[in-house]
């Protein structure tokens, strides 16, 4: 039904390990003091680049990436 290839795989674990990654060093630009989230905004306690944002921008450009360096074969 859903065919998962190697391209497919690898940018799942880099998405998986960058998510790891950005939630265990809590940079200050996407956790408040308390370690909590920021929410999405511009004013003083928000930000412009959230957890979910952020990662989800890595897991797109990391697939797109893979799939210009291995070359799609389709």
């Amino acid at each position: 039904m859903f065919d998962m290839d190697e391209k497919l795989i690898m940018a799942i674990i880099i998405y998986l390990g960058s998510c790891y990654i950005l939630y265990d060093f809590k940079h200050p630009k996407m956790f408040d003091e308390k370690g909590n989230f920021k929410c999405f905004g511009l004013s003083m306690n928000e930000t412009v680049f959230p957890f979910w944002l952020v990662t989800t921008m890595i897991g797109l450009i990391s697939y797109y990436l893979i799939i210009i360096v291995k070359g799609e074969d389709r």
